[in-house]
């Protein structure tokens, strides 16, 4: 028989165990404390005990889980700006707002690396947990970290980007954070121009901006 998470059990059925999200940790039930109590906060050392099975899912949100959010700080070329991402469960919901950059769309990717030694350049390839080819931010096909393009007009780019499969949980393996975001000189194609490079990263051009992801909370 498998043992349910503890944070997704049911309260109605009469189960003996539970096991914790976070580390796979078994523990006994029923507890002192019921979990929907020690979501509302219960303090003392007897509390902290009864309730750790439930530390995973204590704090909640209208999705279901909990958020993390995570922000990257572009300052590079006269280009300079913030990314701020929020997650909750699979969904990943992008904010920015970057001055400096040409007029026009220039491709926003998500790179698997948050190596700065060299720069943008030595960011990796586009964070691509499944192997998947090239896409736009809605494709059916696509990296995680395809995010697609930004526009700017009169020096100023902002907006906002909602994508699935990406996470500011460290924790999961869709996890953004030590990452780079990387804006890029040309307009991305998402995946459209018909030649090898197309499906590899999106015909973006060069590299002109970066900064890695680092979790706020």
């Amino acid at each position: 028989m498998t043992i349910p998470h503890c944070c997704k059990h049911s309260n109605k059925r009469r189960l003996t165990k539970c096991r914790r999200k976070s580390d796979g940790k078994i523990f006994k039930l029923p507890r002192r404390f019921t979990r929907k109590k020690c979501k509302k906060g219960i303090k003392g050392f007897s509390a902290r005990s009864s309730c750790a099975p439930y530390k995973d899912c204590i704090k909640k949100h209208k999705g279901g889980s909990k958020k993390h959010r995570a922000v990257a700080v572009i300052d590079m070329n006269n280009i300079k700006g913030n990314v701020f991402f929020y997650s909750s469960d699979d969904r990943c919901n992008i904010r920015y707002n970057i001055v400096g950059l040409s007029s026009g769309h220039h491709g926003f990717h998500v790179h698997t690396c948050g190596d700065l030694t060299k720069g943008c350049e030595s960011g990796c390839s586009h964070f691509n947990p499944t192997n998947s080819h090239h896409g736009g931010p809605h494709s059916k096909t696509r990296h995680a970290g395809d995010l697609g393009n930004i526009h700017s007009s009169n020096g100023r780019a902002t907006g906002t980007i909602s994508v699935k499969n990406l996470s500011c949980n460290p924790k999961s393996d869709l996890s953004i954070i030590g990452r780079m975001i990387i804006i890029h000189q040309d307009k991305d194609d998402l995946g459209k121009g018909g030649d090898a490079e197309s499906i590899k990263t999106g015909n973006a051009g060069k590299r002109i901006a970066c900064a890695v992801i680092g979790l706020i909370d």
